[in-house]
């Protein structure tokens, strides 16, 4: 009896600690996964040989292809880290635009939207997740394609910006218009332009496809 007593306590040390072994090593698995993860903006990109729009407007044309590429694709927490930090300068902005009225946000919000705070936050979180998502997409694929902004493309874009925000002098928007950013927008445009170039739907309208 002694002896059976003595090797079935013996048995469970041994299950329990194979059982902890598990467990420590597969905690320890998921630690190292998920720091990796959190590094990337995306785990897997989404097939984009395969698109099609259902609109003749060139710009909701390219907002279709970049979500269909966004519902294919596996995001890592980089891409959450990006879209909070989008959410909370947002934020930012309507807070100080409240105390430049003498409002508070939640009246602010109210008067200018029609909503209220709570819906907003949840508007504008969804909305930051959403462009976090779409602006790693365009870059992956501009990468992997090797899709380049020419300085002639970006001297014609640039003017077309500047066009759009009433600017006639070039270094004065350069100065108020962060270059570094403008280049890396004006890349993710492009990049929707490749990708309606490789996709099938109606005939587009013009637009600026050179």
């Amino acid at each position: 009896m002694n002896r059976d007593h003595k090797n079935h306590k013996r048995l469970l040390l041994i299950v329990s600690a194979i059982v902890f072994g598990l467990v420590f090593f597969g905690l320890l698995a998921f630690a190292i996964w998920d720091t990796i993860v959190s590094k990337k903006s995306i785990i897997r990109l989404g097939d984009y040989s395969s698109l099609t729009y259902t609109t003749s407007n060139r710009d909701a044309a390219g907002t279709e292809v970049t979500d269909l590429i966004v519902s294919r694709s596996k995001f890592g927490g980089l891409v959450k880290d990006e879209a909070e930090s989008m959410y909370h300068s947002t934020m930012t902005i309507y807070r100080e635009e409240a105390e430049e009225f003498g409002m508070s946000l939640a009246e602010f919000i109210k008067n200018v939207f029609g909503t209220t705070e709570e819906q907003l936050r949840k508007d504008v979180r969804a909305s930051a997740l959403q462009v976090a998502k779409e602006e790693a997409v365009l870059d992956a694929i501009a990468d992997r394609e090797n899709i380049i902004l020419t300085e002639i493309r970006f001297e014609k874009i640039l003017q077309q910006y500047m066009i759009s925000t009433g600017y006639t002098d070039r270094k004065q928007f350069l100065v108020d218009y962060n270059e570094k950013d403008l280049r890396v927008r004006m890349r993710r445009e492009i990049t929707v332009d490749w990708l309606l170039e490789h996709a099938t739907g109606p005939a587009l309208d013009e637009g600026d496809t050179e």
